[in-house]
This record gives structure tokens, sequence and C-alpha cells, in this order.
């Protein structure tokens, strides 16, 4: 164990379950709420604050609304949209051939 982390950490708890799933960590569960915030159409800075992430450059400076709103709406969307994902279920897994693009029809 790295001498910082503490044994209650999320990645240590992680490490220590039995799930069959390929290897992930906690920046994994991050980089993804990341990428869902993004697709839901929330803005950059406040998906980057929904992270704990502080703006970037003069606006990290000058800036210093916190955003909580607006992280309130995104991280309720982002949990709708967590439902809907998990009410779906687990996702078929397609051959490759259904990931092709169907070739242009040829004009007459």
């Amino acid at each position: 164990m790295v001498p910082h982390v503490c044994e209650s950490t999320l990645g240590v708890a992680m490490g220590k379950v039995k799930h069959g799933l390929p290897h992930f960590t906690v920046h994994d569960f991050r980089r993804t709420a990341r990428t869902h915030l993004a697709t839901l159409g929330v803005e950059p800075h406040v998906a980057e604050r929904c992270l704990n992430h502080k703006l970037k450059g003069v606006e990290g400076v000058y800036n210093r609304h916190d955003y909580f709103e607006e992280r309130q709406r995104a991280l309720e969307a982002w949990g709708q949209l967590l439902l809907k994902l998990e009410r779906q279920g687990p996702h078929p897994k397609k051959p490759a051939a259904a990931h092709q693009q169907a070739p242009l029809a040829q004009e007459a």
C-alpha cells in the first residue's frame, strides 16, 4: 500500500472487491462522469467544478462564483441519466460488423 493512501479510501476498497470486471480506478469514474456531463450539454466550466476542479488561468483568478445551483442541476441531470441507463440494463455485445457504417447507396 502507498504510504499516503488511507486503508479506507474508495480506491483501496475497490481493489478488494471481487467483481469480475476489467480493472478500473476512481479516476475512471471521474472520466465517465465528465464525459456524461458533456453529453448532457453541461457547460465545461460547470462540469469541471462538478469534479471539484478549479477554473484555470485568469478566469480562475477573477471568477469566484461557486456555480452551486448550476452544479446541482448538472448532477441531478446526470443522476437521471444513470437511473435511465440502469433501467435499460446491460447491452448485449454486438458483432464488429454491426458497428461499421453501411455503404452509401449508389446513384442511379
